[in-house]
């Protein structure tokens, strides 16, 4: 039997941001290290910290954006 090494066999992983390579081959890549998600849960991309603290490299929403929609009176989840 034959092992080989997994790292080895997954592509290294970039930073959406600057296209720096990553030193973690985590897979599925929403367990990577860099992996962002916006406050909702939804994944973003993977984003090294340098870019995640940029809002040039970085463009999505950090705070709850459907509280701005809750606040102004929106139904956000529609008519039932």
């Amino acid at each position: 039997m034959t092992l080989t090494n997994y790292e080895e066999d997954q592509p290294p992983i970039p930073c959406d941001g600057c296209k720096k390579t990553s030193a973690w081959f985590t897979r599925p890549i929403t367990n990577h290290y860099w992996s962002r998600s916006d406050y909702n849960g939804f994944f973003t991309g993977v984003y090294c910290d340098n870019c995640y603290d940029d809002p040039e490299k970085y463009p999505y929403r950090k705070d709850n954006y459907n509280q701005d929609a809750i606040e102004n009176g929106e139904d956000i989840w529609g008519e039932e």
